[in-house]
């Protein structure tokens, strides 16, 4: 049998479409591995790279394959949407959709998207469990777990399927799949990596627990080791790790960096994705030093306890103050994440964030726009208790966390407020990051030239968006 994955065009941090992505897609991978063992001929598209979408068609024309499957993100739904139109206008090929979008809307999303069926939650063993009865000619689908599926004008959504315990029984990723040349981590040798799945936090922001369950189901250190290894060996010695709890069990935290260092790896690592800051200690912030980490984001959301509170998430801005200083004691470049716009933030409270992200003694911090994706608790609160300022169907298509355009406003915190508290939190962003790459006197009058905006964004996007500026960017960065 023959597959064809198409992962269509991402959406950058400035809200258009991003051009060139990081590294290839973790999910794709992981299904391309998987199939490949069972001796499937898979092909991947990825429309980042494509000039026109036509171009898919084309592809699909001259592979013929049996199967097409598109996977999908609510932030990015209508490129999402769109490619599955084209496919299914052009092509009689069965198309299959999954991703996060789908394991949110779950049979609603074939009531909008024209594809034949989806995958909901782990896609790994119900993939393969539908193409096994896609090959034999079947036409009910009815015991696949995890699977949607049309049947006649009627959409039948399957009993979901158990989350995988064991995820060490999973191949790694497979990305010498893709054209990896093209991607703008190539060039620094880096690969994403998971090492676990699924949260227990309650954070009403966050729609983990919907795609990926409310257990923690972590690899083994030793999975986790020999992979780095694997990749190593390839020549890859920068790793990402991607996970939403990696140090949730903090002795596998551990456990992996002394596999790392008594093997003597010369490797380097990051947690971008964010690491809980009730879940460090110093001496695993010790042992991640020493086996390559160079840098750490902590997941805050907020300087006020009430909000935080608010949110549920649990933590308290003591434990971040501590997480910090543990951190810079070890020498690990660190940055902490806020949120604005809240559930009962007030413009009040919001300033006590500014000033609690001002003084904090990270090296930078990140500032994000409150976006209510579906499947969350928060946009249940946001449809129920506020003003929407932006259609749905718009601001999850146009709208980036990094606009400073609010999607809501309430009778307490009005829509001229929230802007105020954005651009200011977007300014202490600016004027924190340019300190750390050129010192704090040099950063200083650097963020004053650049308040003009629209120099600024043009200078942020050039090193976040093309290759030969963000080479300057991460050289600047590693000093």
């Amino acid at each position: 049998m023959k597959v064809l994955f198409v992962i269509p065009p991402g959406r950058s941090l400035f809200g258009d479409r991003e051009s060139s992505p990081c590294y290839p897609h973790l999910g794709i991978a992981y299904l391309t591995a998987v199939l490949k063992k069972q001796n499937i001929n898979v092909k991947i598209s990825d429309c980042s790279f494509l000039g026109d979408n036509q171009e898919i068609i084309n592809l699909a024309k001259e592979l013929k394959p049996d199967l097409i499957g598109v996977t999908g993100f609510s932030y990015a739904y209508q490129f999402f949407y769109d490619i599955c139109e084209l496919i299914k206008k052009n092509l009689p090929t069965p198309l299959i959709i999954g991703g996060p979008h789908v394991s949110v809307l779950r049979k609603n999303v074939l009531m909008e998207n024209p594809a034949d069926f989806a995958i909901k939650g782990e896609g790994e063993i119900t993939l393969l469990e539908f193409l096994e009865k896609l090959r034999r000619g079947e036409k009910d689908f009815g015991s696949v777990l995890g699977l949607i599926w049309r049947k006649n004008e009627e959409i039948i959504e399957n009993e979901d399927r158990p989350w995988i315990e064991n995820l060490d029984i999973l191949p790694f990723p497979d990305f010498e799949a893709f054209n990896f040349k093209k991607y703008r981590y190539y060039d620094f040798k880096t690969l994403p990596i998971i090492t676990s799945r699924g949260c227990p936090y309650n954070c009403i922001f966050c729609g983990v627990k919907v795609c990926m369950g409310r257990n923690f189901r972590a690899r083994s250190a030793q999975n986790v080791f020999e992979e780095i290894n694997y990749w190593n060996k390839k020549g890859f010695n920068n790793f990402e790790i991607n996970d939403d709890c990696f140090s949730l069990d903090l002795k596998r935290a551990e456990d992996i960096c002394e596999l790392i260092i008594n093997s003597k790896l010369k490797i380097t690592f990051q947690l971008n994705n964010g690491i809980r800051v009730d879940r460090v200690t110093l001496p695993l912030l010790s042992k991640m030093k020493k086996a390559g980490c160079t840098f750490i984001a902590f997941g805050c959301e907020s300087g006020n306890e009430q909000v935080l509170k608010n949110i549920k998430k649990n933590v308290t801005l003591e434990q971040t103050r501590q997480a910090v200083n543990w951190a810079n004691q070890v020498e690990i470049k660190n940055s902490v994440n806020f949120i604005f716009g809240h559930p009962g933030e007030t413009y009040k409270s919001a300033e006590d964030t500014l000033k609690f992200a001002k003084f904090l003694p990270t090296n930078f911090v990140n500032m994000y726009n409150l976006i209510p994706y579906p499947g969350t608790e928060l946009y249940g609160w946001v449809k129920n208790n506020t003003h929407l300022l932006i259609p749905e169907k718009d601001y999850l298509q146009k709208i980036s966390c990094w606009d400073n355009y609010p999607i809501f406003e309430t009778k307490d915190y009005t829509a001229k407020e929230r802007r105020k508290i954005l651009k200011e939190a977007f300014a202490v962003y600016e004027r924190k990051v340019l300190q750390f790459r050129f010192g704090k006197l040099f950063g200083y009058l650097i963020y004053l030239i650049g308040r003009f905006r629209p120099l600024m964004k043009i200078g942020r996007k050039f090193a976040l968006t093309n290759k030969f500026g963000y080479k300057i960017y991460r050289r600047l960065a590693s000093h």
